[in-house]
């Protein structure tokens, strides 16, 4: 219990409870639950921290909170408005979890995620398929076992994992992941947007591992957008942009740029992508089997935090996802 008064005023007292995560799809259930009470007292949900989405559901819906990790709070009842908000909470790291989701343990999640079909996870596949050693692999099994993202079953070498909330894994790993190391603009040439897709095959002349990234994956993965939005691709890098600019009849800018190219050390992003299989309904002037593009757990990802209607694309990629799970 927590009691908190304002101004010498009424005592508030906050029933508390403990949520390691919290994935907006288990708020939403917790929802269905407190309003299905005919009594309810004020709850203080403590959690380690919270998705923005998952932030927002909350606050609207008048439930109290606070993150251990970022120390944000959002304390609401009557007479009591208490409401923090992280500008830079980047160096407050949580002592006890030292295994973040970035660059190779962010690919472990992303495996993860990817073998949603998958019912059983054991360490020496995912350890082989990520290629990194079975000690990182089983580090990141126990702290998501720990937080009840992954359940686990039998013991030594008979063990094996099961993904148990894809949507708090999803958030533990978008507030997580390194975002591109370098982003380089580019202007290409071309009479609509949906022409720069006509151009991409050309990357494979240079021989060079690229993909479809960020929102341009998200929204070909999860049509939503009427039109068809900047590109972005994942590309070696160990390579030069400007090969790859002069390679698609275009030059590197400053401004009015209409794509871009990220790189980031080990080309982590790199290494779950596969080639584009279009489904439904798609403005794409070319077809199957000459695009790459990244897994749509990290399509997810790199679009959650994008700007304008980025959002919206990625939580119709996230329910896609959540469904074919179901």
């Amino acid at each position: 219990m927590l009691s908190i008064s304002a101004n010498g005023g009424k005592e508030e007292i906050f029933r508390v409870r403990y949520l390691p995560v919290l994935s907006k799809e288990s708020a939403e259930g917790l929802l269905r639950d407190f309003k299905a009470e005919t009594k309810r007292e004020s709850v203080l949900l403590a959690v380690q921290k919270l998705a923005p989405n998952t932030r927002r559901l909350l606050s609207a819906k008048g439930f109290s909170w606070i993150e251990s990790e970022t120390g944000v709070c959002h304390f609401v009842a009557p007479g009591i408005l208490v409401d923090t908000i992280a500008k830079d909470v980047g160096h407050l790291a949580d002592s006890a979890t030292r295994a973040k989701l970035i660059d190779r343990s962010g690919l472990i999640a992303e495996i993860i995620l990817a073998s949603l079909r998958t019912a059983e996870l054991r360490l020496a596949a995912v350890a082989q398929r990520a290629d990194v050693s079975i000690g990182l692999v089983s580090r990141i099994f126990a702290r998501l076992s720990g937080l009840n993202i992954l359940t686990y079953e039998g013991s030594g070498p008979n063990r094996f994992w099961r993904l148990r909330d894809p949507g708090a894994l999803l958030d533990l790993w978008s507030t997580e992941e390194r975002r591109p190391q370098r982003i380089t603009n580019l202007y290409l040439w071309s009479r609509s947007p949906a022409d720069l897709f006509g151009k991409l095959p050309q990357l494979h002349e240079l021989k060079i591992q690229w993909a479809v990234a960020g929102l341009s994956a998200a929204n070909l993965y999860a049509p939503t957008l009427t039109t068809t939005p900047d590109f972005t691709i994942w590309a070696d890098s160990s390579q030069p942009v400007a090969k790859m600019a002069s390679s698609l009849g275009g030059e590197i800018v400053e401004k009015g740029a209409n794509f871009q190219v990220w790189q980031s050390a080990g080309d982590f992003p790199l290494h779950e992508t596969t080639v584009w299989s279009p489904k439904g309904k798609h403005n794409i002037p070319i077809g199957p089997g000459l695009l790459n593009i990244v897994s749509e757990p990290r399509a997810y990802v790199e679009a959650v935090s994008g700007s304008g209607r980025a959002s919206e694309v990625a939580q119709n990629l996230r329910e896609r996802m959540l469904k074919s799970h179901g």
